[in-house]
């Protein structure tokens, strides 16, 4: 088994389902007495912030539901082709990365081990970076790389009317800008594009939980589409509108490494009053 398919293996439905359950722990914190209790604002500016946070959190999971539901879908999940694996692994990661900030908010880890064990936290990040070098590494093969591409592009389809339109928009300027920075990924050095991998991933994964949420709402009915299609612009518009995803240099690495040594090496030296 590849790298790649040790990322995917564990399924969308899982993801999903991991992070509904944080999602209800984050409503079960926000929904408590005290956190409608006034603050220097107030307390209905205070509510207002609340609600707008929880809502984003689940448009993301309205997202993943999304994605789960059209990869257990007969020729969802069924393309074995490498590219479709790292698109999977992509979507897969956003995901996780969703349920991490979820359960972080609450003040939990991933799971009840990790909640439980100090350096749950920490495996889970080292963990979470080993899946984008697994991916940063694949998508260097051009195959791979406009096989993701071209996946996302049919699957995006063409502009649709109304509101939809809007969070298609944002959708196809981002995966446009996934070919003007091709080459910068492309045939590069993982060692090096990895540094900086998480941006790419983190786009490809994206992309592919928008166009998921986006091609779900002609689904439903009236209200519902309108929902659906409401929570496809905040979607592409919350994740959506960053520049194209840049490749770490030899240079950016090398700089990283310099920083990490003044920062930390200079904190070592006040403490110790050098």
């Amino acid at each position: 088994m590849s790298a790649v398919e040790a990322t995917v293996e564990a399924g969308a439905a899982a993801a999903a389902a991991a992070l509904e359950n944080a999602t209800r722990r984050l409503r079960t914190v926000l929904d408590a007495p005290e956190a409608g209790e006034a603050g220097p604002a107030g307390a209905s500016a205070w509510r207002a912030s609340l609600d707008e946070e929880l809502c984003d959190r689940l448009i993301d999971l309205a997202a993943a539901r999304a994605w789960a539901a059209h990869q257990a879908a007969p020729a969802g999940g069924q393309d074995p082709a490498p590219a479709a694996d790292v698109l999977r692994g992509c979507a897969l990661w956003a995901v996780e990365t969703d349920t991490a900030r979820v359960l972080a908010m609450t003040g939990t880890g991933r799971s009840a081990t990790d909640a439980d064990a100090p350096d749950g936290t920490a495996r889970a990040a080292v963990a979470a970076h080993g899946q984008v070098a697994a991916l940063v590494t694949a998508l260097a093969a051009a195959e791979v790389y406009d096989g993701v591409r071209d996946r996302l592009r049919t699957a995006l389809g063409p502009c649709p009317a109304g509101r939809a339109a809007a969070a298609w928009e944002i959708a196809e300027s981002a995966l446009s800008g996934l070919g003007t920075t091709r080459d910068e990924w492309v045939g590069a050095d993982p060692a090096h594009t990895a540094a900086g991998g998480w941006v790419l991933v983190d786009r490809i994964g994206r992309l592919a939980l928008a166009v998921a949420l986006l091609s779900a709402a002609p689904a439903y009915l009236d209200e519902q589409a309108e929902a659906c299609v409401n929570a496809a612009r905040r979607y592409t518009w919350n994740h959506l509108r960053q520049p194209a995803p840049e490749a770490a240099t030899a240079v950016h690495v090398r700089r990283t490494a310099e920083l990490v040594d003044w920062i930390a090496g200079s904190a070592s030296a006040e403490r110790s009053g050098v």
